[in-house]
């Protein structure tokens, strides 16, 4: 949402350089809570910066909470990759981070991501979505779990 408000030079971003965009009028505090509590990047890492290789002690901080949210489960991540409302640039960081954490430190928490970047779309449920994301439900729903193949990025 900052670069949102960097790209449309809202008053709240610019006067500050960002700095003070977040608990604005533009984005306020209630709203930056709700994101604390609900949003994954939020959950993990609240306003700092997301860490891609984790220090030990952060790993064992960043594993309590993978650990009670995601461990055990498959993640289906579809982005336009000619989004411009909400740019796959702007989550790469989040998406990569689980991506090594997955192959790295929290392998044992048995989780698998897969994340599918279709190029020409924008803001918008493909048709290629459509037919990933049935075909992760039913491979879910019939038992085909994703975490015991290999399968590589769409990216």
């Amino acid at each position: 949402m900052s670069d949102r408000a960097r790209l449309s030079k809202l008053q709240t971003y610019t006067s500050s350089n960002g700095a003070n965009f977040l608990g604005s009028k533009d984005f306020p505090s209630a709203l930056v809570a709700s994101i604390q509590k609900w949003d994954p990047k939020g959950l993990l890492f609240g306003l700092e910066n997301i860490i891609s290789d984790p220090p030990a002690e952060e790993q064992s901080r960043l594993r309590k909470i993978l650990d009670s949210k995601i461990k055990g489960k498959s993640v289906l991540v579809c982005s336009g990759g000619a989004d411009k409302l909400v740019p796959y640039h702007a989550s790469a960081p989040f998406i990569d981070f689980l991506k090594k954490a997955m192959k790295g430190w929290y392998r044992d928490g048995n989780v698998y991501v897969e994340d599918n970047v279709y190029q020409g779309i924008g803001h918008a449920y493909s048709d290629g979505m459509s037919v990933d994301a049935r075909r992760f439900l039913c491979d879910m729903m019939e038992g085909n779990d994703s975490r015991t193949t290999d399968k590589a990025s769409k990216f």
